[in-house]
């Protein structure tokens, strides 16, 4: 889930002349930031705690000053990292442009050339954890819905301000369409890591763009 998503989650603390409170969040991003390479690889549920506090180089003192327990770690670390792979890939590049097809296939692009800072052929680390925990897991559940949103309204809100500039069809119902969208990446993703091709996301992409040029007026 650049631009690792990770390298979006930095940390900003108010200084402290003893360095307390900037070696806490240092601690804490440290966990979080294992935390999501664990269960990026593994999975929530197969994800090891000790490896996560070896890849830390923390103890278990220092998780539990910072989080209850694993699943408390893990919804952050979704929150933290998923969100901040989904605001930088998607939203922030969405956010003021007057041409959001030529902006969605940009991203599109990306994705394909591998220039997000994941392998596809891995998964989407969205994909794979909601594919996981969706609909057992309340915690997650709630990330999962409030991340789609965010992400939905976004493709939303700037096809709608592509139908005021002139560059999308009026006649376009905007959230449908972003909701297509989001869609059709997302079983994109999960087609290239069930074959390992990555073929299969560039023969997608061309049928995508041809669609994305019929939004045009």
């Amino acid at each position: 889930m650049p631009e690792d998503p990770r390298t979006s989650a930095v940390l900003t603390a108010s200084p402290e002349p003893d360095g307390r409170h900037v070696r806490g969040n240092r601690t804490r991003h440290a966990l979080l930031e294992a935390a999501f390479d664990e269960i990026y690889e593994q999975g929530f549920r197969s994800a090891s705690l000790n490896e996560i506090l070896r890849r830390a180089g923390c103890t278990k003192g220092s998780l539990y000053h910072h989080f209850p327990d694993k699943h408390a770690l893990g919804v952050a670390a979704a929150a933290e990292f998923i969100g901040a792979y989904i605001r930088d890939v998607w939203i922030e590049p969405l956010r003021a442009t007057a041409d959001p097809l030529a902006t969605i296939r940009a991203i599109i692009e990306r994705h394909a050339h591998g220039g997000i800072g994941v392998d596809p052929r891995f998964g989407c680390p969205y994909q794979n954890l909601s594919q996981e925990l969706s609909g057992i897991d309340a915690g997650f559940q709630e990330i999962f819905t409030d991340l789609f949103e965010r992400w939905r309204g976004a493709i939303a809100d700037a096809l709608a301000r592509g139908q005021a500039e002139g560059t999308v069809r009026t006649g376009i119902d905007a959230r449908a369409v972003a909701t297509l969208i989001v869609a059709s990446h997302q079983g994109v993703v999960s087609m290239i890591k069930a074959t390992q091709d990555l073929e299969v996301g560039h023969a997608a992409a061309t049928a995508f763009f041809d669609y994305l040029e019929s939004l045009r007026p």
